[in-house]
């Protein structure tokens, strides 16, 4: 029992340490399924070319434990991705000389800017290989990658960094499950909308019209 009390009380105590509201974790998973949507439907263009819609592209959901391990991370302020096997990770770097007293905007700014990295790089094949990985889109790969359902991040603010002018560095780390950006495999599968969503989801409707997305 007393051990029991101990866990709860550290799975709380871990939980508060999240550098933003309860409520930015719903919104950074609904910013993910926003773009997600726009590929699924095939509204996507990178460097000027139509991206096929996909068969199915999951939902991706808030989950406390992958944000627990992605602050955990932050905490570290790293300078590189943690290289575990057990789930995907993005990470963002954002150097200010603006006070940041409010961490939470640079979390859900981070999708954005991982998604830029398509615009940026292009994308030369939905089937990862590690040219593709190599080449600088890994975070919006990872972002984009249809099996995936699992999302949750961390943010920290890292004080003055002496590389940057002293800028103040804020890391936000983004843990998702499944992991995505696999070798071989294919970031998401192309074809009608929706006509291959995995069992048991089906493709989520609202307002009546569909989001695109398996659910």
């Amino acid at each position: 029992m007393n051990t029991l009390i101990v866990l709860c009380l550290f799975v709380i105590g871990g939980y508060a340490q999240l550098g933003f509201p309860s409520s930015t974790g719903p919104q950074i998973a609904s910013i993910h399924n926003k773009a997600r949507m726009n590929f699924a439907n095939g509204g996507r263009y990178i460097q000027g070319v139509k991206m096929p819609s996909a068969k199915n592209m999951l939902k991706m959901f808030w989950d406390s434990t992958l944000a627990y391990s992605a602050q955990n991370y932050a905490d570290t302020c790293p300078t590189s991705k943690s290289g575990a096997t057990g789930y995907g990770e993005n990470i963002f770097n954002k150097f200010t000389t603006s006070p940041a007293t409010y961490l939470d905007g640079y979390a859900t700014d981070a999708p954005y800017k991982w998604d830029e990295q398509l615009s940026d790089f292009g994308l030369s094949s939905l089937t990862m290989d590690a040219t593709i990985l190599a080449s600088g889109v890994a975070d919006a790969t990872q972002m984009y990658w249809a099996k995936t359902k699992y999302v949750g991040c961390g943010v920290k603010n890292c004080g003055p960094d002496p590389s940057q002018a002293n800028k103040t560095r804020i890391v936000v780390v983004c843990h998702y499950t499944p992991k995505g950006n696999v070798i071989g495999e294919v970031m998401y599968e192309q074809g009608l909308t929706c006509t291959n969503c995995p069992s048991p989801t089906l493709c989520e409707s609202d307002m009546g019209f569909s989001t695109g997305l398996c659910v």
